[in-house]
């Protein structure tokens, strides 16, 4: 339990809450056939191939692929977290949490600091605006050349150079203690005498929103001679620096539209970006950019594009640098494209944008970013003489860590084939020093492995998943888990042939769990398909991935194909799947460093793997002969192989 949301919560919310008036509130729908047809919300189209199943509670976008129940909608639709969607859904159609009385504590607290800081935020904008008090500053942010339109977007304002200005309108309007205003940091204790003063003074004041746009914390500029350029407020319940990025819901639909985004440093770059057209712009909340922002920049991004859009100066080259080490732990297995924009003229975003010819010069730079390896390598290059025979030495020395953490195989070798030919050494020195430096840094195999481990093979990449996927394994497992929505008897026979079958997509695999977790105690199908939902719905991959399941039962249906066949097929083509990712495996070892006995086992289990998939293969009859055929493949590799083979 989170929240106050049990699994008891999501049942109730899910038979309240019915998904053609949850999407109805967002989307224009009518109705053709037994589905009700609109325009995708999350993505541009002239033609509604937006789809809503009242009878199965599902929605599917058949243009962007988007899909989902209604708790899927809310999050997508509303950028919120799981536990969020559904505690909105129980509050608009009367669900009760089950929350403790601390819990509700703790929830009224988070409400009356959301309101704490939307009064303080309107306090510094009427001050802003104010004749005399806000003048100065109206005057900077015009010299800044902001216009009204961006300075009211952000909700700019003001702090005056008073010591307790918003303490005693707080105090006044909401009759609280200072106590509470401390723990919402909005004011702090003298450091002498007793008694509070305002956080903030004399500074233009920058509020930090969520994703929901609620203001939530302040950046403040000094205005005047504080030693301090920027303060910002303390962490609170709400506030966590890590987890939230400034513009971040100004951003949110400019990232989607441009399929991009583009990351700053300074508040006011943003700002401006946002002014001159880069609305997909975002800033870290003055610290390095963590694991959880990372998230969210690709949370609304399919390419997975990011930007890096530091100042040119030493300490925007390290905080590019600082940037790219969270985001490549976050690239793992997600594929971000990392790009550095070199802003031109050795300027920060906002002096150039502002520059001459600045939008079309720092378009032009967004066009031409490099990728984070290029970018690496030129920095790493700057200011040595390659020329001479110790530079060539320093040059190579400081460009091998940045070549050896390329995990591609393919990458990293025309790295060294380009970086080589760049500074004139010889590619065979340059590959020599970063196999020993990804050997000294535990970052490549240890040639003391066995090449017949399936666990110790890295993981395939997205691209080549994908590739493989595509040629009928994804619609083979679909084809499994449906027949269990089809009818009991089917379920019967599905959960014998599933049993022992191993699927090979994440999502799936948490779809055949929820389903055996459920077992036969369920009424009839449709109650089935609901705790399936109610179990998947806060895995977002696996919850989207349960409706394609469920719309290929539909298709089962109308197609009325034999249950029978259907296992046979889709498992045939499993392990036609599993031999050939055994195949590449045993070719990939193949080449290792192992020695001629090895090598001749290795080819030897290739042939006979290719043997069954080419010729015994096709000729399967049978469930009970595919199930033989299995047995085969285990005894050729191992069980544990073949196991790790499958999970990889």
């Amino acid at each position: 339990m989170k929240g106050g949301v049990t699994p008891e919560v999501i049942a109730e919310v899910r038979a309240r809450a019915n998904i053609l008036d949850v999407v109805s509130e967002q989307v224009p729908l009518k109705k053709r056939g037994k589905d009700h047809w609109g325009l995708c919300p999350f993505h541009n189209e002239k033609t509604g191939s937006f789809s809503v199943n009242q009878d199965k509670g599902i929605y599917k976008c058949f243009g962007c692929g988007e899909g989902g129940d209604s708790f899927a909608f809310v999050q997508k639709v509303k950028g919120l977290n799981f536990i969020d969607a559904v505690r909105e859904l129980a509050h608009k159609y009367g669900v009760p949490l089950v929350e403790s009385v601390e819990q509700q504590a703790q929830y009224d607290k988070r409400s009356q600091i959301l309101m704490l800081y939307q009064q303080a935020a309107e306090y510094y904008m009427k001050i802003l605006n104010s004749p005399g008090e806000g003048m100065a500053a109206r005057e900077y942010l015009k010299n800044r050349a902001l216009t009204e339109e961006s300075i009211a977007k952000f909700k700019l304002g003001f702090a005056p150079n008073t010591w307790d200005g918003l303490l005693t309108y707080l105090t006044r309007v909401n009759q609280i203690s200072p106590a509470i205003l401390e723990e919402a940091g909005l004011v702090r204790k003298r450091t002498e005498g007793t008694g509070h003063i305002d956080l903030f003074r004399e500074r233009l004041m920058v509020p930090i929103c969520d994703d929901q746009g609620r203001v939530i914390a302040f950046g403040g500029r000094a205005f005047g001679d504080s030693p301090v350029k920027y303060l910002n407020s303390p962490e609170t319940p709400l506030y966590m620096k890590r987890q939230h990025l400034f513009a971040f819901h100004l951003a949110k639909e400019a990232i989607k539209t441009k399929d991009a985004v583009i990351v700053m440093e300074g508040y006011f770059d943003v700002i401006t970006s946002h002014q001159y057209g880069f609305e997909n712009t975002v800033a870290t909340c003055g610290t390095a950019l963590a694991a959880e922002q990372a998230k969210l920049l690709i949370r609304y991004t399919e390419s997975k594009r990011v930007y890096l859009s530091f100042d040119s100066d030493a300490a925007g080259v390290k905080a590019v640098e600082r940037g790219v080490e969270t985001l490549t732990q976050v690239a793992e297995g997600i594929g971000i494209q990392l790009r550095v924009i070199d802003v031109p003229g050795s300027k920060d975003p906002d002096e150039c944008l502002r520059s001459e010819d600045g939008p079309e010069s720092f378009q032009r730079a967004i066009d031409d970013a490099p990728l984070l390896t290029d970018y690496q390598i030129v920095q790493q290059l700057k200011e040595i003489n390659y020329q001479t025979h110790t530079g060539k030495i320093e040059a190579a020395k400081r460009v091998v860590p940045v070549i050896a953490r390329i995990r591609s195989d393919v990458a990293r070798g025309e790295y060294i084939r380009q970086t080589a030919l760049k500074i004139g050494i010889r590619e065979e020195e340059l590959l020599t020093d970063v196999g020993q430096y990804r050997r000294e840094n535990r970052l490549a195999n240890s040639s003391g492995r066995s090449p017949f481990s399936m666990t110790e093979r890295a993981p395939l990449t997205n691209k080549v998943a994908h590739a493989r996927m595509r040629d009928g394994t994804l619609g083979a497992e679909r084809s499994l888990l449906a027949l269990f929505l089809l009818s009991r008897d089917d379920h019967k026979l599905a959960w014998e042939a599933l049993a022992d079958e191993q699927l090979l997509t994440p999502a799936h695999v948490a779809v055949k769990d929820a389903i055996y977790g459920i077992g036969t105690s369920f009424n009839n199908i449709e109650d089935l398909q609901h705790r399936i939902q109610d179990r998947l719905a806060p895995e977002k991959e696996a919850a989207a991935a349960l409706v394609e399941v469920i719309l290929t039962a539909e298709e089962m249906r109308k197609q009325k194909a034999p249950a029978q066949v259907i296992i046979l097929e889709a498992r045939t083509r499993l392990v036609k799947e599993r031999i050939d990712r055994l195949i590449q495996h045993l070719k990939g070892a193949s080449g290792s460093e192992i020695d001629e006995h090895n090598q001749v086992r290795l080819q030897s289990k290739i042939s006979e793997l290719t043997k069954l998939e080419k010729i015994v293969l096709p000729q399967l009859g049978n469930i009970s002969e595919l199930d033989d055929l299995k047995r085969k493949i285990d005894q050729l590799v191992g069980q544990s192989e073949n196991k790790s083979q499958g999970e990889a």
